[in-house]
């Protein structure tokens, strides 16, 4: 089952995990945060079926490289 999650919402996801440990999102360094969603992201996007190359588009996953022949919004 392919997810819906944005890439906003797995960051909140990533961030609740971190802050679940008992520690302070807002006052980790730049580098720990950049560091935790690096290692967590991977583990979120197989808990909701989503490729971990897969990139972000039209608002929806799609394979890398992938190109849309057709604007899909404008077709009834």
């Amino acid at each position: 089952m392919v997810s819906t999650l944005t890439p906003r919402a797995i960051e909140r996801l990533a961030i609740r995990r971190f802050t679940d440990t008992g520690r302070s999102w807002a006052k980790a360094p730049a580098a720990t945060r950049r560091t935790w969603l690096a290692e967590v992201e991977p583990a979120i996007r197989a808990e909701h079926g989503i490729a971990l190359d897969a990139v972000w588009h039209g608002g929806g996953w799609q394979a890398p490289g992938q190109t849309d022949l057709f604007d899909v919004s404008e077709v009834a």
